[in-house]
């Protein structure tokens, strides 16, 4: 069966066995993933987190010439602000359901919103992106995207999220790349078949992005990128592809994997390019691929002489490393710890799931005792173990960043930071050496109490965390 007939995928936790929630050895993470069902985890007490909806907005913000029609209450809309939709040349509103919408539906609301829209903007397409209030209330959605796609001529994209199905929210990437492939794609025969590759690049950093296509093209490859700044007639282009070339073996699976299962496209298993060995890991992956062997090496071993040459020796030996990522992220910004002489003291990830199980076997063998932490949006507890930890350096996403600095440790955040390809590797270290050189900051920062109470620090960091009763 095509994995595109339904409205929306099946949520990780039921596709992969996604957890939230988890604290324990690398050790304890192999045999929990390794029967053939994942006890799942709840919070008793949750900080905040991010949901499928904000993820699903990030995509849905980066494709051009689109408008974003958010069928929610306004403050459902709002969560799109700190992510791409706020970005220069977005353009998004939203239905502001009230009281009376959500128990007599919505439907003149949305498609007053969809049509006023596209006359005032005329945008390539338009997508709908559902909430928690719409799930609730069952609105229909498919008979006005139905009637206004005839009427208006124009591709109109539903986007199913529903805000609580999943409690990991990378399932709103999935969801939303569903629904672009679903109705931008069309369909392809093994004749249309081209020379093009995807570049799967999904929420990346522009630079990242541009990095990676520089490297692409450094082996003489065309390629199209997609979702990321794609346009609509991108998607048809993509299930034409000769394969399709992972940014992250994370964020894009669904994408690489459907246009795998249905259009025939072979998905290139690589890491992330992040390091000196995880890039030319990349590119060796891509060249065994697609025939370029030698030029993937000959491109490597240029491009790595240039940047051991651009770090003059830097080295952070002796120096404990915290780092709190994505989950991908977090696995390949580990290894390029150790490849610049630093340990890792622990991990935070956002979630874990089979896809990580390759990474954590590896990790297994080598640090059996190394903790990792699962959590999405869990301040406190983090603040909590890197205390406990006090590691000599932190590198996170920049969310949790000021709370782990006001504990006194030099913290780097990679918040709009690129660090993809030899080009991330000096940009990393140009900021780690400047968090390691000038500490006052963070000392000044350490004499200001946390925003917790000394009664949370004294509980065990994985208190809130329970086995999920059936």
């Amino acid at each position: 069966m095509s994995p595109l007939r339904a409205k929306a995928p099946r949520i990780r936790e039921k596709r992969l066995d996604a957890i939230g929630a988890w604290l324990g050895s690398t050790s304890a993470a192999v045999a929990e993933f390794s029967g053939d069902e994942v006890v799942q985890r709840i919070r008793t007490f949750a900080q905040s987190t991010n949901d499928d909806l904000i993820y699903a907005l990030r995509i849905a913000g980066t494709i051009r010439n689109s408008v974003t029609v958010v069928h929610a209450p306004r403050g459902c809309a709002a969560a799109g602000l700190a992510h791409a939709l706020a970005g220069p040349g977005s353009v998004w509103a939203s239905t502001n359901l009230d009281e009376r919408d959500t128990i007599m539906g919505a439907d003149g609301k949305l498609r007053k919103a969809v049509t006023s829209l596209h006359h005032r903007h005329r945008p390539d397409v338009v997508f709908i992106v559902a909430s928690p209030v719409v799930a609730i209330n069952n609105d229909d959605i498919q008979s006005v995207v139905e009637e206004l796609r005839e009427e208006l001529e124009l591709p109109i994209v539903p986007i199913y999220v529903t805000g609580f199905a999943s409690r990991t929210a990378v399932t709103g990437y999935d969801t939303a790349l569903h629904a672009l492939v679903k109705y931008l794609a069309g369909s392809a025969t093994a004749e249309e078949k081209g020379e093009l590759v995807n570049l799967l690049s999904v929420a990346e950093h522009p630079a990242d992005r541009s990095e990676a296509e520089r490297l692409l093209r450094e082996l003489g490859l065309a390629f199209v990128t997609t979702p990321d700044n794609a346009d609509i007639r991108d998607f048809r282009r993509a299930i034409g592809a000769r394969a399709s070339i992972p940014l992250c073996p994370d964020a894009p699976e669904y994408l690489g994997h459907v246009l795998r299962e249905k259009y025939g496209v072979p998905l290139i298993e690589a890491p992330r390019p992040v390091g000196i060995s995880g890039t030319g890991a990349w590119l060796a992956a891509v060249g065994s691929a697609l025939g370029l062997k030698k030029e993937a090496a000959a491109l490597h071993a240029r491009r790595k002489a240039e940047t051991e040459q651009s770090l003059a020796g830097f080295s952070l030996a002796g120096t404990a490393v915290y780092l709190s990522l994505a989950a991908a992220h977090a696995f390949a910004l580990l290894e390029l710890v150790h490849e610049l002489g630093g340990t890792v003291a622990g991990l935070t990830i956002s979630h874990l799931d089979r896809l990580h199980l390759p990474h954590l076997r590896e990790l297994a063998a080598r640090l059996p005792d190394l903790q990792i932490h699962v959590a999405n949006g869990q301040a406190f507890e983090e603040a909590s173990i890197v205390r406990s930890i006090n590691p000599g350096l932190y590198i996170g996403d920049g969310l949790h960043v000021p709370q782990i600095a006001r504990l006194a440790v030099p913290a780097v955040s990679l918040e709009g930071t690129p660090v993809i390809g030899y080009g991330g590797v000096t940009g990393l270290v140009r900021k780690i050496r400047a968090a390691l050189a000038f500490r006052s900051f963070g000392e000044l920062l350490g004499r200001t109490p946390t925003p917790y109470h000394e009664a949370w620090f004294r509980r065990s960091q994985n208190w809130h965390i329970k086995q999920e009763v059936k």
